[in-house]
């Protein structure tokens, strides 16, 4: 009876995670709460992919309590920690997305999209000197990352760096060539 269950509960996840990659949330978020009422293991994976899916339905509070119920089961998983960190900033918590980004750096040090969000937040609290650090680490692993060189140059412009700002605005539009003098419109 209880493998039957089991079986059971373990083809509705795979049904809710295929209705997740087709953009069907209200479907994958009635599957998944059948799901987490029935199964008493509590399963990180399905606390994840339901707040995702509340995110991707703009529910924040249901996406962020949910999100936080899988990082209490899993608390090593970056994307988990990652989505915690956009819902914080979404809802204008940048200390708190701060401290999620940082915490999901620490997963995965090479993650561009967390460094650019950490420079981004920093921008918001005006520390423009983190915020440089992190958009030059973002463009230090990829040197044509469009936000993170936008970002720069926003931030360069704002320390009086005009020519160098240039440098990096062009590398995010690649439609101007700024040359010593002049520019010239690609």
């Amino acid at each position: 009876m209880k493998n039957m269950r089991n079986n059971s509960i373990l083809k509705d996840k795979e049904k809710a995670y295929l209705e997740f990659k087709k953009s069907n949330y209200s479907k994958t978020i009635n599957l998944l709460n059948n799901i987490i009422k029935q199964d008493i293991t509590k399963d990180s994976a399905c606390y994840f992919l339901l707040g995702t899916s509340y995110f991707h339905s703009n529910n924040l509070d249901l996406a962020e309590k949910n999100l936080k119920i899988s990082f209490e089961l899993n608390p090593n998983f970056y994307d988990t920690i990652y989505n915690l960190g956009i819902i914080a900033r979404l809802k204008e918590n940048i200390s708190e997305a701060i401290n999620y980004f940082t915490k999901a750096l620490n997963l995965n040090s090479k993650s561009i999209k967390t460094f650019i969000q950490l420079a981004e937040c920093y921008e918001i609290n005006k520390s423009f000197e983190d915020a440089k650090k992190f958009y030059s680490i973002a463009i230090e692993i990829d040197e044509n990352n469009k936000f993170a060189n936008k970002g720069l140059s926003r931030i360069l412009i704002k320390f009086g760096y005009h020519k160098l700002s240039m440098k990096y605005l062009q590398k995010s539009s690649g439609l101007i060539r700024f040359k010593e003098n002049n520019y010239e419109i690609i």
